[in-house]
This record gives C-alpha cells, sequence and structure tokens, in this order.
C-alpha cells in the first residue's frame, strides 16, 4: 500500500456543488481517502504537503480531441500563426528551402479567415508560386479543408475526371480543372502519399506522450481522444495501452472511433486509463468551407446552405445498430439542418425502446432554433460544445450567418437555462486547447483580445460555476465515469491541479491569463510549472 499524503491549507473547490470548498485532503493509492479540514487531514497522513492557500480543483477533462493528430502536427509545419496569404506563401517557400529534393512540404493550422489580405483558400496558383518543386499540401486549422499545389494534386492522380467519394470534395476552377482546394474524403489520396512521421511504435508512444504532456502543462488530467480515419486522425489503441502499462501515459483516454468495433464490445471496455468511448459520426462540415448544413442559405452565399453525408434514413440506419449493441453514440454537427437531423435520428432509435442511459452526444451544436432545443430536453443527451469557438468564428460569424441567425450560434446559456447537460472540448489541434481559454471565453463572450467589449451577444454569458462544470464534473458523466472523477470527493480518483490564480475570484477578464502550478494524476505529480 503506497503511503498516504495530506494536502493542507488549501483553497479547494470539489465541484460537487457551487461554492463548495474544504482545507484539506488526503490521497493514498491514487485515490482521495478524505477530504475536510486541515487538523484531521494531517493526522492521518504519513506525510503533509502545506498548500500554503493555493487554489486547489479537480484535473480537467477535455470532451473533444484529435489526440493523436495532435502529436502529429508536433511534426508538420506550423501555420497557426500565418495572418495573410503574402505569409503563408513565404513560410512555405522558406520551409521548402530546408528539405531534400522531392520531400513533401506539410503544413497545418492556418485560418484564411483571419487573413489580412483575402480570406479565401490558398490554390494550387498560390502555393505553386511559393513552391513548385516539392509536393505541397496545406490543412487549415478546421481539419476539413486542404490545399495542395499543382505537383501534389499530379502525384495524387486528381484531375478533371477525378471522381471524389463524396460529391464536393474536390473544387474546381473555371477552367474545369480541380483548383487545388479539397475537403474531408477529397483529401484521402493526397494524405495517404504523405510519408509517416510515426512509422513506428516508438515514434508513435514518443510523440503521443510529448503531446500528453503539454496537455497536462494546461491542467488536462482527461482527454476523449477522437479519431477521425479520412483526416488521418488515426487513434492507435496500442499506443496509448503501451504507453500505459510503460508509466508514461499521464492523462486518461477515453476513445471516439469512427468505425464500430469489429468485435461484441461495448461502451466503456477497459480500465481507468485507456476506456473505449463511443461511436464518431460526421454528419455536416463546417462553417470556414460553408459546409455546415443549414435550414436557410449562408448570408454571404445564398446558392449554398452546407452539405450532409447522410440521407436521414441512412443516418437512422447507424444509430439503430450502434444503438442496439449499446455502444454511445457522438456526432458532429453544426448546422441547424444538421443539428435537426441529429434530433430526429436520435428520436428514431430512443422513443420507440427508451434504454435506461444512452446518454446521446451531440458534438460542437453551433446553431439550433427553439424547435430543436424544446425536443432536446425530452431526450438523454449531452452537448459536447467547445467555447473558443467564440474566439475563432466570432470575427466572420456575422458575415456567413447574418444579424438574426447570429442569436442562435454558440448559446451556451440558453443551453444550461432549459436543463441541457453541456461538456467542454477543444477540438485541439483546430482550437487552442487550454481550458481556462476556453472558460474564459464562455464567461465574457470575447476572444483571446478581449473583443468585443461588452461581449458578442453577452445575454449567452454563463458563470464561472457553470464553465468550469463543463471541464469537470460534465466531462466526467460524458463519459459516464461521474463515479470514479470530476469531482474532489472521498473514493474518487486523486486528479487535480493547482492553479495560480483562483479562477472563482479573479477578474474573469483574467481568467485566460491562469496558469497551472501543479497537475497531478491518481495521486501523482505528472506536471509543475517550477
Amino acid at each position: 500500500m503506497d503511503k498516504s499524503t495530506a494536502y493542507i491549507n488549501g483553497k479547494i473547490y470539489t465541484m460537487k456543488s457551487e461554492g463548495d470548498t474544504c482545507d484539506a485532503f488526503v490521497v493514498r493509492d491514487g485515490k482521495f481517502i478524505y477530504c475536510g479540514g486541515s487538523e484531521q487531514a494531517a493526522a492521518m497522513a504519513d506525510e503533509v504537503v502545506d498548500l500554503k492557500g493555493a487554489p486547489v480543483l479537480p484535473g480537467m477533462i477535455d470532451t473533444h480531441q484529435h489526440l493523436y493528430f495532435y502529436a502529429e502536427c508536433l511534426t508538420k509545419l506550423d501555420l497557426a500563426p500565418v495572418r495573410s496569404m503574402a505569409e503563408l506563401k513565404k513560410t512555405v517557400a522558406d520551409y521548402a528551402k530546408t528539405l531534400p529534393e522531392g520531400a513533401w512540404v506539410y503544413g497545418f493550422g492556418f485560418d484564411n479567415e483571419l487573413f489580412t489580405d483575402t480570406i479565401r483558400m490558398p490554390t494550387k496558383e498560390d502555393l505553386d508560386e511559393a513552391c513548385s518543386d516539392h509536393p505541397v499540401l496545406l490543412g487549415r486549422c478546421c481539419m476539413h479543408f486542404f490545399s495542395a499545389n499543382s505537383m501534389a494534386l499530379k502525384l495524387a492522380g486528381i484531375d478533371r475526371s477525378f471522381h471524389p467519394a463524396v460529391e464536393g470534395n474536390v473544387l474546381y476552377g473555371e477552367d474545369g480543372e480541380p483548383n487545388g482546394v479539397v475537403c474531408d474524403a477529397g483529401s484521402a489520396p493526397l494524405t495517404a502519399l504523405i510519408p509517416d512521421a510515426m512509422a513506428t511504435m516508438e515514434d508513435r508512444m514518443n510523440a503521443v506522450e510529448r503531446a500528453i504532456r503539454e496537455n497536462n502543462s494546461h491542467g488536462l488530467t482527461g482527454i476523449h481522444a477522437i479519431e477521425g480515419k479520412h483526416l488521418k486522425l488515426m487513434e492507435y489503441t496500442d499506443v496509448y495501452q503501451k504507453l500505459a502499462k510503460a508509466g508514461r501515459l499521464t492523462a486518461r483516454i477515453y476513445m471516439g472511433m469512427n468505425d464500430l468495433p469489429g468485435l461484441d464490445i461495448t461502451t466503456g471496455l477497459g480500465d481507468d486509463m485507456v476506456k473505449y468511448g463511443f461511436y464518431k459520426l460526421f454528419i455536416d462540415g463546417n462553417f470556414g468551407g460553408r459546409t455546415a448544413a443549414m435550414i436557410e442559405p449562408y448570408a454571404d452565399d445564398p446558392a449554398a446552405n452546407g452539405i450532409t453525408n447522410y440521407t436521414q434514413a441512412q443516418l437512422n440506419a447507424l444509430f439503430q445498430e450502434a444503438y442496439d449493441r449499446d455502444i454511445q453514440i457522438g456526432v458532429h454537427v453544426i448546422g441547424d439542418r444538421a443539428a435537426d437531423m441529429l434530433t430526429k435520428a436520435i428520436e428514431h432509435v430512443y422513443y420507440p425502446n427508451p434504454k435506461p442511459d444512452p446518454r446521446f452526444r451531440m458534438i460542437h451544436m453551433n446553431v439550433v432554433n427553439e424547435d430543436i432545443v424544446a425536443r432536446l430536453k425530452k431526450l438523454p443527451v449531452i452537448l459536447d460544445i467547445q467555447p473558443m469557438f467564440i474566439h475563432t468564428d466570432m470575427p466572420w460569424m456575422l458575415v456567413r450567418m447574418g444579424e438574426e441567425r447570429c442569436k442562435y450560434v454558440n448559446t451556451f446559456k440558453w443551453f444550461e437555462d432549459e436543463g441541457l447537460v453541456l461538456s467542454g472540448g477543444s477540438d485541439a489541434p483546430g482550437t487552442p486547447h487550454d481550458p481556462f481559454e476556453g472558460i474564459y471565453c464562455a464567461v465574457t463572450r470575447k476572444n483571446m483580445d478581449g473583443l468585443p467589449e461588452g461581449g458578442w451577444h453577452p445575454e449567452q454569458c454563463v458563470s464561472v460555476y457553470q464553465a468550469v462544470n463543463w471541464y469537470t464534473k460534465n466531462a466526467a458523466y460524458a463519459s459516464y465515469e461521474e463515479d470514479i472523477k470530476g469531482t474532489i470527493e472521498e473514493g474518487k480518483l486523486a486528479d487535480f491541479i493547482l492553479t495560480d490564480k483562483d479562477v472563482f475570484t479573479v477578474d474573469p477578464e483574467e481568467i485566460k491569463t491562469i496558469k497551472v502550478e501543479k497537475t497531478y494524476l491518481g495521486g501523482k505529480e505528472v506536471y509543475s510549472r517550477k
């Protein structure tokens, strides 16, 4: 049996209920065995740590992160800082000069909507100008759209006769030739040609461990890792298992996968470190490419109202198969037309056979309407939201949606007021994954620059407690693990963090600046700022 350690004199927010605190807790064998006063905690422990008034929270959980892809992105050209087409071209050109002849230029993370000189996607002509003697493939931050140069298109066999798996996944110019922009399944022939920087198991283990350690620095002790096969986002179960066996896994993994398991398994298979979670589906695309499925056309393109990957009948059938197998279902849905389809699919399987606790996960849920929300209140759903979309999408949302529909975008307070369960995620690497930045966005409705003054649709601001709940108690509930983590209570896993500022008392404008001092997983320190 491990020695017991008492942590005393802290400002410990248990998250059991709003305002619930204690001064101390005792950890033994990876769990909290006592939560209460400092004097009693010290008396029952083998060793004592004085927290000296430090704020303490349960370990944070990100309920939507493409973890393996994030690890893979650490091996690519980072385009997140780029703020213009001209800068993108120069960055690509300079990087290409460092590569051997014929090597791929593979970059990720640009957001053309933030460009200062143009907001269009880079075309093959743009990338040919930057680099014509290397194949080039650049991934947009949303992970749905890519830009390729002529050499890359030729190597992938993408020409005027190319037939993508899904209509609309290869964009064509006025000359009838592919213009270099592809999305979703259209990217598969290109990504298949990229040399694997994580070819060996040790490569994969090292990269994933590095990515998780970085997550630990933001207070994350749990990650719902999402696999998206068509975008090379493969989450290798064996990587996590091998890291766990070697004692190198420093966050608890709950896996969402695009395919139903071939074996007869159900949600929850695994242990406290690595667990099979849910079946992941994509109904529509995103706002950036106007592929999010909308009931009404886009304000800036009356000819477009998005795309769907299934008919209603196809979606219902996929739901039925997973539901019959007792597998949790999580679905990417951005637009209100897609949200209506998802709600219908849940109603289709649930009402004829209402199982006790299916916890359908509705991922993103960016635009809804009154009818959809009224129906969701009657269903066992969880809304997996990404508060950082306030930061990333706000600059151009008015253009896409128009003023009236913006009232229905990321309506977090409305969801809370209607009694819906929300969990917090990032969608990293598409968006930043510091949960305190997400909490800041949800509480202030501002971007990282503190704009707009007064907040964007401030009527949708939520309380700090509500936002912290999304990353702790509610996040644990999303994975059926509320009995073992998400709050600081006796008998639960000792996952907790120390911060430099108190999220509940600091000026809301400063929440985004909060730093994690230490992160503990099962009572063991996995990150220290100093």
